[in-house]
């Protein structure tokens, strides 16, 4: 036996999804036993695993403290993955902040107060038609919204506590959004997620469609240069964004509990029980507990990297946000 693989999940969905139960077989055929024990549930089904596998621990963000603790203890005890590195950078939105300062292309963004007064200065300072607000720690499509300068009063009272990041939107995201899957840096497979007609949210709740998609090398590359631009290169990661006139523009880099679509591409199952493996072995000799770092000074509220929408873009997202006015 080469050791128990433990899959994080939730108590509210404790078993192992459909999608990781074929990475779960996968790992057993190379000798692991594998087992799913929620993150919020007993500490002691992760008692003595050789690693611990973030995969279906959804809904975290509705404890994030928590969340952020328990994977510290984790990560002081066994080899977590994502490393806990990754854990702590991906946790907040502000590194969509960090990836443009890194030459990765994403939309204009702004983290600030949820504030009437601090969303419309947003508006004004951009000239955007609307925008994605959503909170800066979140996930799965909860209480992201889209506004227009005139019902950011309001939509405010009705969004989650705490701040928020403030998104140029893309009218593109019309099309679908495309995921790609990583494991270890090198691309594995795709889908695009269509929302249905007069939506802009793909997440699962909002009832998108879904299809296998092979896009073009030079986007699959693209989404790899903003893997290498993490602190460091994660064993599995989800790659969304949509392409404009040929390029990849990063809506979201997920490393924590990304759904993995690995239904639409079954091998991509032994691709990433071989990636695991690999890193098993590689850590065999020198895992280390992780120590938590001094705090880094955080980022003040209204800084950002957003511009002036304009062109064509700009044309199509002012019709967007008009005929999401009249629904």
């Amino acid at each position: 036996m080469a050791g128990t693989i433990v899959l994080a999940t939730a108590a509210d969905q404790p078993d192992i999804t459909a999608s990781d139960e074929l990475y779960a077989a996968a790992l057993r055929r190379r000798g692991f036993e594998v087992l799913g024990a929620a993150w919020n549930g007993p500490r002691a089904a992760f008692d003595g695993a050789a690693a611990v596998v973030l995969r279906s621990t959804w809904g975290y963000y509705r404890a994030a403290a928590e969340f952020s603790a328990w994977t510290e203890a984790i990560a002081a005890s066994t080899r977590l993955f994502n490393p806990i590195g990754l854990v702590r950078w991906n946790l907040r939105k502000d590194y969509l902040g960090k990836l443009a300062t890194a030459g990765i292309r994403t939309p204009g963004t702004r983290i600030v107060a949820r504030d009437v007064a601090t969303i419309e200065k947003v508006f004004d300072e951009t000239g955007w038609q609307c925008a994605v607000v959503k909170p800066a720690t979140g996930g799965g499509g909860h209480s992201v919204e889209l506004l227009s300068r005139d019902t950011v009063a309001d939509a405010v009272p009705g969004l989650a506590a705490g701040d928020v990041l403030v998104q140029e939107f893309l009218p593109e995201i019309a099309d679908g959004e495309l995921s790609m899957v990583y494991f270890d840096g090198v691309f594995s497979h795709a889908v695009r997620k269509r929302p249905p007609k007069g939506e802009f949210r793909s997440n699962s709740r909002y009832g998108p469609t879904r299809a296998a998609e092979s896009p073009a090398d030079e986007v699959a590359e693209q989404g790899a240069a903003a893997l290498r631009a993490l602190p460091e290169m994660p064993l599995y990661a989800r790659v969304d964004g949509v392409v404009r006139d040929g390029a990849l523009i990063v809506i979201e880099v997920e490393v924590l509990e990304p759904s993995l679509f690995m239904e639409f591409d079954p091998p991509s199952a032994e691709r990433f029980a071989e990636a695991t493996a690999k890193r098993l072995r590689q850590s065999a000799m020198t895992f280390a507990p992780s120590s938590r770092p001094e705090p880094s000074p955080s980022t003040s509220l209204g800084t950002g990297y957003a511009r002036r929408s304009g062109g064509t873009s700009s044309l199509r997202q002012a019709a967007y946000c008009r005929e999401m006015r009249r629904r």
